[in-house]
């Protein structure tokens, strides 16, 4: 198996040494957690290396989203302007919002029915703009994707993802976020299913400190073991692990 760093060493030590190619990693958060900056993170460093990045945003207006990730380091329009990522917005596409630049694509007439095909051609284009360069897919996230389609449509639709050619080829890997808060149970489990990777963070508030876990579940890796680690982010300096 061919590996590929997270751009976190601390990070890929805890997943066994780093992410195989063409796999995909499910980060699972609760809603007081920071554990939704992690892609984000790895999505920037992995810019800096030299990947192409891909967002697919079903949360929030463009602005709002670049906004989010300016926290945590990465600069959406900066790399956008410069080459090295595109957005394509849900968001925007469903809720009739207009961003004017040539990084954003739209799914012009969305239409859940017809979404797959649609993607499909914009991966296309995407994959001409990377220029041989290898991807990094980052959904943002998979619970808003279950608003705006209905989780029973966003399950199948992964399910067909995954077994279509255009998550093949040039993607390094791809990094879905899901806020457990806010689907059910049997969502969750499913996606669980689908993902090669499952890393979990969960928050607790004590006296004056808040405390944050990260549960390593899932790994491709023969022999591997669950484990815990402390989960410490300090502005957008790397996580501290013990």
């Amino acid at each position: 198996m061919e590996l590929v760093t997270s751009g976190l060493p601390r990070v890929d030590e805890a997943i066994g040494g780093g992410i195989v190619k063409g796999s995909n990693v499910l980060v699972i958060y609760d809603s007081f957690s920071t554990g939704w900056n992690l892609p984000f993170r790895v999505l920037e460093r992995k810019i800096t290396e030299g990947f192409f990045g891909v967002i697919i945003n079903y949360n929030l207006p463009l602005p709002r989203l670049i906004l989010r990730a300016k926290s945590v380091g990465l600069d959406i329009e900066k790399e956008g302007e410069n080459g090295n990522v595109v957005v394509i917005d849900v968001f925007g596409s469903k809720y009739n919002f207009r961003y004017p630049r040539d990084y954003v694509y739209l799914i012009e007439g969305f239409n859940p029915e017809t979404y797959i095909p649609k993607l499909e051609h914009i991966y296309g284009d995407i994959f001409r703009r990377a220029k041989g360069r290898d991807v990094v897919d980052f959904v943002f996230s998979l619970d808003g994707m279950a608003f705006e389609l209905g989780e029973e449509r966003s399950i199948r639709i992964v399910k067909l993802l995954l077994s279509n050619r255009i998550i093949n080829g040039q993607h390094a890997f791809s990094m879905y976020l899901l806020n457990k808060d806010r689907v059910s149970k049997r969502f969750l489990s499913w996606n669980i299913e689908f993902s090669d990777y499952v890393l979990e963070f969960m928050s607790r508030r004590e006296d004056h400190i808040v405390v944050e876990q990260m549960y390593v579940f899932k790994t491709p890796f023969y022999g591997f073991e669950p484990k815990v680690y402390q989960y410490r982010p300090n502005n957008i300096s790397e996580a501290h692990y013990r």
